[in-house]
């Protein structure tokens, strides 16, 4: 006849007991910067994720019943990353770390290793993404891509790309994002033009970028939208942009390239530009100066010296040419 299973751990310890904490709605289940030794599964209810900004407190996810709270603290012994709150009643199983330790002996080492890997991982990607954009879904699925090209971007096609199951997945660790509200926020991009999706002949799919800097100019456009502000260059009048462009090109046979960047002498400029343009090269280059995007520093014979860096224009075209994008509403 068969015998019950005993429910005692074999370390010798008395028989886990579960132990169910109840919450009302506003009770906080631990907040940020405390030290744990416990995880939370989730039973019954809504719990919030909350993280300290600059601006106050953002909510990061919404976790529901059978979601887990609390496993990073345990893994690593690192005060909590964020604040748990009640929305709703809730009852909340509580693993503590001698019934997780025992749990953990009965799996094999590559898992537990796989496991504190990954938790020391998202670790590094909360202390890098910048706590002010939080509140912005997008800002935050851009920032994390960034985050992931320098170590897991492949090729596909001839273009960079990314593993589009894993930006799923991080998604999920760094932020609770599901994957429907993911795959909304990447078709969205993909509207834009800033990334584009592809699926190879196994039928995985690829996050591809024809121009990584396009990636970095959207994060800068979505940070500063969430401090209702937009690019300086945007105000530069088509103008000064061409006097500049003129600038650029003469330099490419008349400029010498220095230390503190390309410098062309006035003169030089003057005998390039047409008459009926040499009206507004003063206040031109005033405007341009004006804006840091160049210096004028007088020489001997009453020219003056132009200092530049080529890669300012080609910031501004661009500036110009994707915010328009940027700014389109996608269904």
């Amino acid at each position: 006849m068969l015998q019950p299973q005993s429910t005692e751990l074999k370390t010798g310890q008395r028989p886990v007991q579960e132990n169910i904490k109840s919450c009302k709605v506003g009770d906080i289940v631990f907040e940020e910067g405390a030290l744990g030794r416990e995880l939370y599964i989730i039973l019954e209810g809504t719990v919030g994720v909350y993280k300290n900004t600059t601006e106050g407190e953002a909510e990061l996810a919404r976790i529901e019943k059978g979601g887990i709270v609390g496993e990073m603290s345990l893994l690593d012994h690192m005060p909590r990353s964020a604040t748990i709150k009640c929305l709703e009643p809730a009852k909340l199983l509580v693993i503590n770390e001698a019934t997780f330790q025992a749990a953990l002996k009965s799996v094999p080492i590559w898992l537990t290793s796989i496991i504190k890997i990954v938790v020391s991982r998202l670790r590094d990607a909360n202390k890098r993404v910048d706590q002010s954009i939080l509140r912005s879904k997008e800002l935050g699925v851009v920032s994390l891509i960034r985050l992931l090209l320098p170590k897991y971007k492949h090729d596909f096609s001839s273009q960079i790309a990314l593993d589009y199951d894993l930006i799923l997945l991080e998604a999920y660790f760094v932020s609770r994002l599901k994957k429907k509200e993911m795959t909304k926020i990447l078709t969205s991009f993909e509207k834009k033009n800033i990334i584009s999706i592809a699926e190879d002949s196994e039928h995985k799919k690829h996050v591809c970028f024809d121009d990584v800097e396009v990636l970095q100019l959207f994060e800068e456009y979505l940070t500063l939208k969430s401090q209702k502000k937009t690019f300086l260059e945007m105000d530069i009048p088509e103008e000064a942009i061409a006097i500049l462009s003129n600038i650029v090109y003469v330099s490419q046979k008349e400029g010498i390239e220095t230390a503190e960047g390309t410098t062309l002498l006035k003169s030089v400029i003057l005998k390039d530009i047409e008459s009926k343009n040499r009206n507004h090269l003063e206040k031109s280059l005033l405007d341009l100066k004006r804006r840091n995007l160049l210096n004028i520093d007088p020489v001997d014979n009453g020219d003056s010296l132009l200092i530049f860096e080529r890669k300012v224009l080609k910031r501004i075209k661009k500036i110009k040419e994707w915010v328009p994008r940027f700014e389109q509403e996608t269904p």
